[in-house]
Parts: structure tokens; sequence; C-alpha cells
């Protein structure tokens, strides 16, 4: 079927509407590591030409989530884990920054907000809804960083949470690790309503280090 997200285009320019879908299908692991894009799929499925499709794909490649090889077209880059360990070590820098502000500042709706992805997340947990607490988790990391304010930050954050949430997604294909990760979020929260800076940063690092431990086992694994 041609054009099947072509409801998607708006007045913004093509590459633009469609990057972010292609981005997040990466993420998501539609495709594997060392995989081959599928451009004519891609535009049939999108309803454009190879031209703005070319565009997004030149974006990606900046970003680090393909290579553009030549005589062979766009390829998902492969999940290095040494490279891995650098961006969760970024990622945690960045979280633990955002945790500590939030908690100094407190902006009330920030607060409500997190609170009630947390409430969400507890609740996904006991039932074991896997795939929804790991949406509600990156809306609650995401809450905190925004939080903080810093558009420079939130930027940075982002462009490393696409790394890091692939690797993390194609982990838990493996080994769910919601209850461990449930238990420490209980800790940043009560020390961001507390308005205990230090103790925010320093529960967001020992969650981060867990996951980053956990990822790195499964991703190891998986490239043997």
């Amino acid at each position: 079927m041609r054009g099947g997200r072509v409801n998607l285009v708006t007045k913004e320019p093509i590459h633009e509407q469609v990057l972010p879908h292609i981005r997040r299908d990466i993420v998501l692991n539609r495709w594997a590591p060392g995989e081959r894009l599928p451009e004519m799929e891609l535009c049939n499925e999108f309803g454009i030409s190879r031209t703005p499709l070319r565009d997004a794909l030149k974006i990606l490649e900046v970003d680090g989530l393909i290579e553009l090889l030549p005589h062979v077209g766009a390829v998902v880059t492969r999940m290095d884990p040494p490279d891995l360990a650098e961006k969760f070590e970024v990622l945690n820098g960045l979280e633990q920054m955002a945790a500590a502000k939030v908690a100094r500042t407190r902006p009330p709706d920030v607060l409500t907000e997190i609170n009630r992805l947390h409430r969400a997340m507890v609740r996904a947990a006991k039932a074991v809804k896997t795939s929804e607490y790991y949406r509600l988790n990156d809306e609650f990391h995401r809450a905190i960083v925004l939080g903080a304010a810093n558009q420079t930050l939130a930027r940075m954050h982002e462009v490393t949470m696409w790394h890091v949430s692939r690797a993390r997604h194609r982990a838990n294909e493996h080994e769910p690790v919601i209850q461990a990760a449930a238990d420490h979020h209980s800790a940043i929260v009560k020390c961001i309503f507390e308005g205990d800076a230090e103790g925010a940063a320093r529960a967001m690092g020992e969650h981060l280090d867990e996951v980053s431990r956990i990822v790195s086992k499964e991703m190891k694994a998986l490239s043997r």
C-alpha cells in the first residue's frame, strides 16, 4: 500500500516530517543493527520520493544511527559496547544535573507531572506491563530533564537517549528490568520532593549505573 502514513504530511519540509518516525523505528529496533534500510519500502510507506527520504537519512547519519555506504545504501549502525558505555556515562551526568536542579527549584507543574508518571509506573510494574512501563519510564526521565529548564541540556539528553534507548529496548527483549528500576525511581522522587538536590543526583546516578550495567551485560552477550 502506497503512502501508509501520508496523513502525517504537513507544510513542514517533507524530510523533517518523516525523520522522527524513521528514527523511532530504528530506536525500537524495527531494523536490526547492521541491517540495510529498505528505501523503496519507506518511500511507499510515507508516500514520498527518494529525495526527501535521502535528506532524512543524511540527518540520521549525523545522529550516528545509520551509515550511508557507497553502493549499499543506509545501514543501521551496530551498538558497540564501549561506545554505549560512554553514552551511558554522558546520560548519567546530564540526568544527575537535571534531577538536582529540579529538586532545588521544585516547579509545581513539574512535580505534579513527575508524581503522575511515577504512580503510573508503579501500577505498570505491579501488573508486569513491560512495554507500558518503559514508555512511562522514558516520559518520567524526560519530565525531569525538561523540568530543569535548560535547552542545551535537553537537546544533549535527547540525542544521547536515541542510542541508549535503542540498546535498552534490544536488551529488554531478553531481560526485562522492571521491579528494581521501579524501586530506584521511588528514591529519586522522594529526594526531589524533599528538595534534596544532592540526594536526587545520587539516586539518579545509582539508578542509571544499574541500568547501564544490566544493558551493557545483555549487549555484550548479544554481540558474541
